[in-house]
């Protein structure tokens, strides 16, 4: 989510970029959650002020020397191509 702005009353409109979930915030002490436009609601959002922009999540194996020699072997055992060397 992404800050677009703050109101007068004090309260923030956030946005997604992505699906176009837009809400209103107030925070405490007198906390309100305005939903303006509902977006994806199965998305799951994240968001700050501190100016970090979080865009995805990237998985990849650790090299194959991060993996000890008894895990690789294990993996090559059970046919678990980590490497390059299962059979």
């Amino acid at each position: 989510m992404i800050l677009s702005g703050t109101r007068e009353s004090g309260a923030e409109e956030w946005a997604c970029p992505t699906c176009g979930r837009r809400i209103m915030f107030r925070w405490p002490p007198r906390y309100e959650k305005l939903v303006l436009d509902h977006g994806d609601v199965n998305a799951v959002h994240v968001g700050g002020k501190g100016g970090l922009r979080v865009s995805g999540l990237g998985v990849a194996p650790a090299a194959a020397t991060q993996v000890p020699a008894a895990e690789r072997d294990w993996l090559r055992d059970n046919g678990i191509e980590w490497d390059g060397t299962s059979a």
